[in-house]
């Protein structure tokens, strides 16, 4: 995923963006950097990988899923078998062969249902690597903002939070939005305090958009 830029995604043509090189803020349309002349745009080692841990997480949970059906489906087809040789020895059996069928029915059902499970966990497993790029992201915006004199430091962590009753275990919702905490403070009884963002992540494209305050 690219890097996203701070306080509103606006699809128009003047971006408030952050620079990677030298962290100044800046409202430009251009592509590089109006202090320093760098680009905006510039691989991130962290986000590639990121990508690399989630294509390893779907890799393996795949085979996971592929594992589980192939048992799945072996169970589900000795099961017929058993129940057709049943029926083969004991054809007057009405009740029998119904048994068989119904067990059968469900083997299959259960090989069905093991794979759709898998494949949640592993949609799950994706988007918290997503929220744990956007604090990344908002780290380093809240650093640079430390930087330029508007908030205080030092930074210590950031940690984003589903607002509004959103969950990340709520795979039917296609944007969730997020309370963040730029901690820059520990306070006497262990608690801590820090700056707020708002933070929305667009689960179907994969993109989030921030600003500092409620």
């Amino acid at each position: 995923m690219d890097d996203h830029e701070a306080d509103n995604s606006v699809d128009g043509s003047t971006l408030t963006r952050v620079c990677q090189d030298c962290s100044v803020q800046s409202t430009s349309a251009g592509n590089f950097c109006p202090n320093c002349g760098k680009p905006f745009e510039k691989k991130n080692p962290r986000s590639q990988k990121m990508m690399v841990l989630i294509i390893a997480a779907v890799a393996v949970a795949l085979l996971v899923v592929g594992i589980i059906y192939v048992f799945q489906q072996a169970a589900a087809k000795q099961v017929a078998e058993d129940a057709l040789a049943s029926q083969v020895a004991a054809s007057s059996s009405a009740a029998a062969s119904s048994s068989a069928a119904f067990a059968a029915a469900q083997a299959a059902a259960a090989a069905e249902a093991s794979a759709a499970a898998a494949s949640e966990d592993t949609e799950r497993a994706i988007r918290q690597v997503y929220v744990a790029e956007l604090e990344s992201s908002i780290e380093k915006d809240s650093k640079a903002r430390v930087k330029k004199g508007s908030l205080t430091g030092p930074i210590k962590r950031v940690s984003c939070t589903p607002t509004g009753g959103g969950s990340l275990d709520d795979l039917t919702s296609l944007t969730t939005t997020f309370e963040c905490i730029a901690v820059n403070e520990t306070n006497k009884d262990k608690t801590e305090s820090g700056y707020v963002f708002t933070a929305t992540m667009n689960w179907d494209d994969a993109s989030y958009s921030w600003h500092l305050g409620r």
